[in-house]
């Protein structure tokens, strides 16, 4: 959709308003906006470029016409300056394109302007809404008009730009601006009347609500999508008599909004990758090494919250990690009620969801919530896959509360839902109990990529890891059984305890006392240390029960080693090394499968080099920060917009 404006520097706050509203309800289109204008200062153009940098899938192209058309041309109303004349030449500026939109800048779009621009205008220069004012003044016949011709207000255009062009039409109009301008009073909305007569197909008044239709069309006006302030008297105001002239004021409150502040995201979530005593997790991971690493700029500010405070009745108890700010509400509802109305959040974003106070506690009912689905465990997970365990198990973190909370917010039309993958969805549907039709946007993990690793079999030792916490659903007793089995290779374990250590430390006893020669308990790990470990493994073996889609994969897949696993996302570990099928329960009844998988990646070079490629080329294609950035601020941008 090719939106034009003609304005000059002087105005430039208020077309800041018709802007922002036109973007707000175009979200669905594709828009390109010309800014005709011949006295941009510099500052002001970053005002208008902040604007469209919060609209995702909006361009804005700054036009500066030939003043020197203009020069001849006559100003017959004091408050209209000669800008109003840069309309005649959108055909020309828009050679290759067939239609475009004009809008004058003291009007506010108020809703999809799709069925307008989609309208056909065959054998008609332009489309517009009959001017009441002047069909009531009698004004027709004082310039050459018949009383039934159609007269149409020039604040909203809708342009046949071939037929224009084809015609000649712009010539003919400064033409007749050179020739009649001592005989018009409305400039060029006359001369666009006059040249273009019997030509201008007539729009349904909700597409230029003026002072005359407010006045006279009641019933129109809740259906209102362009309200235009012409005339004298401006919503800014205090003697505006145009009976819809509040909504300009709420545009212009969402306008400064958007110039004056940064959005501010409210990232909920239990866990910062051990900071502020949380746990070292792939969602704590994900939120402070990449959300709250990259995603903030001068135009988005993430604030960090862990949920309430467990002891802190009245307090919130503020931590600083990373320059990142995060937050524990007090327990008491009304504090955080408080607390969060001060704050005023433009959007939360949560991984998952572990815990509904903060959206339960929030009083603005139009706010809304970026829900990232990483790893969804419907009810039928825990009873069907991770009950089976028997030996240790970890606790059912099932809370159909928060669930309930999510699926309430999505009804409202308050939940965005993107996933890491297209095999989570379902899971995620079935969790929240949401429509089978409820949109999922895709946007894969980041990743910390080394993009200066260049693969080299012969670097690549014959040795295996273990990547993760050390907890039940993990079952790293399994990779302990397998580190037993094939002695041939070394097993190393990256990952510290955390949750319920006691009793997995009493699981993996047996194998922490050195008995198995080959397996090597490392502890977490991170940075140099990390790296050097993927950088020289040929396999990572996942033994988990369950599983979203593990960073931990990622990583390793990014230098080049297989991921050898009993569950299965996306196709990963069948593409880049091997799956080997559901095994329910403890477990080891189903060590044996992981060894012939293994060994084959160990053995066979050309297969193990094939897939280790293949891996490095899809991680970096598809998982790398440039693009995790540019997708979630743009989703941020959408969901604020």
């Amino acid at each position: 959709m090719n939106v034009f404006f003609a304005i000059n520097n002087m105005y430039i706050d208020k077309f800041c308003v018709c802007l922002v509203s036109l973007l707000s309800n175009n979200k669905q289109m594709q828009t390109c906006i010309y800014v005709m204008i011949n006295d941009l200062t510099e500052e002001n153009k970053k005002k208008l470029e902040k604007i469209v940098h919060r609209f995702p899938g909006t361009s804005l192209n700054i036009v500066v016409p030939d003043m020197n058309k203009f020069e001849k041309l006559k100003l017959n109303i004091d408050y209209i300056s000669i800008e109003t004349y840069f309309r005649y030449l959108i055909a020309d500026i828009l050679p290759n394109s067939d239609k475009a939109l004009y809008l004058d800048a003291d009007l506010v779009v108020n809703g999809s302007l799709e069925d307008l621009w989609n309208t056909s205008l065959e054998g008609y220069y332009v489309g517009g809404v009959r001017d009441g004012y002047i069909e009531e003044k009698g004004y027709k016949k004082q310039i050459g008009l018949r009383e039934d011709d159609l007269y149409v207000n020039a604040g909203v255009l809708l342009l046949n730009l071939a037929k224009i062009r084809q015609d000649g039409m712009v010539k003919k109009m400064f033409d007749a601006t050179e020739e009649l301008q001592d005989k018009i009073t409305f400039q060029d909305q006359d001369i666009i009347n006059i040249v273009l007569r019997g030509k201008i197909k007539e729009l349904d008044s909700i597409y230029n609500f003026m002072v005359y239709n407010a006045k006279h069309e009641r019933v129109k006006r809740k259906a209102a999508k362009i309200i235009h302030y012409n005339g004298r008297k401006k919503p800014w105001g205090q003697e505006c008599r145009h009976k819809l002239k509040d909504i300009w004021g709420r545009y212009a409150k969402k306008t400064q909004k958007i110039l004056n502040r940064p959005l501010k995201v409210g990232l909920i979530i239990n866990e910062f990758f051990g900071g502020a005593g949380t746990a070292f997790g792939g969602f704590g991971m994900l939120a402070r090494q990449y959300i709250c690493r990259y995603i903030p700029n001068e135009d988005i500010k993430i604030d960090v919250l862990l949920g309430k405070n467990k002891k802190k009745w009245f307090e919130v108890q503020q931590y600083h990690e990373d320059d990142v700010d995060l937050y524990r509400l007090p327990k008491l509802k009304i504090f955080a009620q408080k607390w969060l109305k001060k704050q005023d959040y433009d959007i939360y974003l949560s991984i998952e969801l572990v815990s509904n106070f903060i959206l339960e506690q929030e009083p603005d009912r139009s706010k809304k919530l970026i829900l990232w689905i990483q790893d969804p465990r419907p009810m039928s997970a825990w009873q069907n896959v991770i009950g089976t365990m028997q030996t240790i198990k970890d606790p059912c973190f099932f809370k159909a509360k928060i669930y309930k909370t999510v699926c309430n917010w999505s009804r409202a039309g308050r939940v965005r839902f993107i996933s890491q993958g297209k095999c989570l969805e379902s899971l995620a549907k079935e969790l929240y109990k949401l429509p089978p039709d409820t949109p999922v946007k895709f946007l894969p993990n980041p990743i910390e990529i080394n993009f200066d690793f260049k693969f080299d079999l012969k670097k690549k030792k014959k040795q295996v890891i273990f990547l993760g916490r050390l907890e039940a659903q993990k079952r790293a007793w399994l990779y302990c059984e397998i580190a037993k089995r094939m002695p041939e290779y070394d097993f190393y374990v990256l990952g510290g305890f955390f949750r319920f250590a006691e009793d997995n430390k009493r699981m993996l006893g047996t194998y922490m006392n050195g008995q198995v020669k080959n397996l090597h308990f490392v502890g977490h790990v991170d940075g140099a240390e990390k790296q050097k470990f993927l950088e020289e493994s040929r396999v990572l073996v996942n033994t988990a029960i369950w599983e979203g889609i593990p960073i931990s994969w990622l990583e390793v897949l990014s230098y080049g080693t297989a991921v050898v696993s009993a569950v299965e996302r996306e196709n990963l570990a069948s593409k880049f090394g091997g799956c080997v099928g559901d095994i329910l329960g403890d477990g080891f009844d189903g060590v044996d499968k992981f060894i012939p998988v293994i060994r084959e990646l160990m053995e066979n070079d050309e297969l193990y080099a094939q897939k280790a490629e293949a891996a490095i080329e899809y991680v970096r294609h598809t998982h790398n920060i440039q693009r995790f950035v540019k997708d979630l601020r743009e989703e941020i941008y959408e969901a604020c917009a």
